[in-house]
């Protein structure tokens, strides 16, 4: 009677997991597959990191604009934060799991679109898929300003929906592209969450806080 209760949840969870797999892949080709040249030219310049500099710019600015000679630290904060999201998901968690990206897995060609770069490449994205780096340090940047600026603005919801909307756009492009699944952007934006939260939590409690008090108080 045991060993068929355990035969019987080992099938249901593999089955559960076949039906999670079959879903993220569905809504990997739905995302692939809706696109125009418009599109096309949007996403791909808004996944590269270099078409945002603009954005970190403005970020560095609203950052010294609240915190003055301070703001330096809180900078110094988010690059650590950044760096810390990047190991953990590039460095730590794609080698473990060492998942193939759609672009690196044949049985999905027959149904994936390729994109091609402006120079006449096919854009294939690294090996290692899960999770989306993008995602994880777009969301560590997003949570970090919002944590150091939130009390620095009169109405929330602008702040809100800027972080959101890079968040978002920035996920997005990599699916589209056909170089992540949807899944991986879901694990990417839980570690830059987590990693976020850590490093708030860390820097309200060392001597990084001084300058930090109004913006990452609870």
């Amino acid at each position: 009677m045991t060993t068929f209760a355990a035969y019987i949840i080992t099938m249901t969870f593999l089955s559960i997991i076949s039906y999670i797999e079959f879903i993220d892949r569905e809504l990997l080709f739905l995302i692939n597959g809706a696109h125009t040249p418009l599109t096309d030219n949007l996403f791909w310049t808004a996944t590269r990191t270099a078409s945002w500099i603009p954005f970190y710019i403005l970020a560095i600015f609203a950052i010294w604009y609240c915190y003055r000679q301070k703001a330096w630290r809180v900078v110094l904060l988010v690059i650590l934060a950044v760096c810390v999201s990047d190991i953990v998901s590039s460095g730590i968690i794609k080698p473990l799991v060492h998942r193939p990206r759609p672009t690196h897995t044949p049985e999905l060609f027959d149904r994936l679109r390729f994109f091609v770069r402006p120079n006449g490449k096919v854009y294939y994205g690294g090996v290692n898929s899960f999770p989306s780096s993008h995602a994880a340090n777009s969301t560590t940047v997003a949570m970090l300003l919002f944590a150091s600026l939130r009390d620095s603005v009169g109405k929330k919801w602008p702040l809100v929906l800027c972080l959101a909307s890079y968040v978002l756009l920035f996920s997005y492009t990599r699916p589209y592209l056909g170089v992540h699944y949807p899944s991986d952007i879901l694990m990417g934006w839980l570690v830059g969450l987590t990693v976020s939260m850590l490093i708030v939590f860390w820097a309200r409690r060392t001597l990084l806080a001084p300058p930090l008090q109004r913006g990452f108080s609870a």
